[in-house]
C-alpha cells in the first residue's frame, strides 16, 4: 500500500517517529520549511498587486502608467502641455506629490489652480526639504506667471503656508 497522491503534504509514520525522537528545542529542518511560504507570499504578494489594481480603476492600468511616465518624460519639452492635457483629461489630477509639482510648470492657469490646491492639502505631511521645494517654485511662478489672477492666488497661498 503505498502512498497516495493527495497525502503528499502529510508525513509518513516513519517521518512522525523521528520528530518524536528528537528535542522539542531544536530547530526543524530548513528543507522542511523551504518551497511553500516562498510561493504563498508570492502569491500573496501578486494578489494584493491585483486587488489594488482593482481598486484603482483607470489610473491603475497600463495606459495610465505610459500616460504618467509620458509626463515625466515630456517635462522641459515642447511636447510637455500635451501630455499634461491628455493625462489630465483622461485621468483628471494625479494623487502623488512629485507629479503635482511638475504640473505646476503647465501654462493652463485653471490647472495650475487645482494643483496648487490638492498641493496645499498634503503639504503637512511632507518633509522639510519638499516643504521648501514647493515654496521655492511657487515663488517663481507667482514672479513669472503672465496671468494676474493666478500670481494673486498664488501670493495668498504662499502667505498662508
Amino acid at each position: 500500500m503505498g502512498r497516495d497522491y493527495y497525502d503528499e503534504d502529510r508525513p509518513s509514520w516513519r517521518e512522525i517517529d523521528k520528530r518524536k525522537d528528537r528535542s522539542a528545542h531544536v530547530s526543524r529542518d530548513r528543507s522542511e520549511r523551504r518551497g511553500k511560504p516562498d510561493q504563498s507570499s508570492w502569491l500573496q504578494k501578486q494578489y494584493r498587486k491585483e486587488a489594488e489594481k482593482l481598486f484603482m480603476g483607470k489610473k491603475g492600468s497600463d495606459k495610465h502608467k505610459a500616460a504618467h511616465t509620458a509626463v515625466y518624460e515630456a517635462h522641459g519639452s515642447v511636447r510637455f502641455g500635451e501630455a499634461v492635457r491628455s493625462y489630465v483629461e483622461e485621468y483628471g489630477l494625479p494623487e502623488d506629490w512629485s507629479t503635482l509639482s511638475l504640473l505646476l510648470d503647465y501654462d493652463d492657469p485653471g490647472v495650475v489652480r487645482e494643483t496648487i490646491g490638492m498641493l496645499k492639502s498634503q503639504y503637512e505631511s511632507r518633509t522639510a526639504l519638499e516643504k521648501q521645494g514647493l515654496r521655492s517654485k511657487l515663488e517663481i511662478l507667482a514672479m513669472t506667471t503672465k496671468d494676474e489672477d493666478l500670481r494673486e492666488f498664488v501670493e495668498d497661498v504662499l502667505s498662508g503656508l
